[in-house]
């Protein structure tokens, strides 16, 4: 299954993309913005992933997937 792990590190927001042969792909953003930009280049195929978000982002980006941008 493919993952999109969605967390800080380092005072960075992560979205860290895990294909089915398990190899990750990891794009860093230094804002809150650009993180949910980051997310929209997903719209299309999101449903093709397994979402795994930290407990600190969970609220802002499930307000931002059920928000007219991701629609």
């Amino acid at each position: 299954m493919k993952k999109l792990l969605i967390y800080k590190e380092n005072d960075d927001f992560v979205i860290e993309r895990v294909n089915e042969f398990n190899h990750a792909f990891k794009r860093t953003f230094i804002s809150e913005q650009g993180l949910l930009e980051g997310l929209q280049a997903y719209r299309l195929v999101i449903s093709e992933y397994e979402l795994e978000v930290s407990d600190e982002l969970w609220s802002m980006v499930l307000n931002f997937l059920n928000s007219k941008e991701m629609q």
